[in-house]
């Protein structure tokens, strides 16, 4: 029973410590926004694709002998 009883506890004080770290992100992201802490948005710089190399390849005429 007091096994049951510490899962309990333990579990209310992570749902607290859970509910309060969610209240306080959705808090402090337009602050730091504000403060210009936030994310900052750049633009993509698309770099080119390699071009690719294609070589004919032909067929060997007789083998081994």
């Amino acid at each position: 029973m007091v096994s049951k009883d510490l899962a309990t506890l333990y579990g209310r004080v992570a749902l607290v410590v859970f509910a309060f770290a969610f209240v306080a992100a959705i808090v402090a992201g337009p602050l730091f926004q504000k403060a210009g802490l936030g994310r900052s948005v750049t633009a993509a710089q698309e770099t080119p694709a390699p071009e690719i190399i294609r070589v004919k390849a032909t067929p060997v005429v007789g083998g081994r002998g």
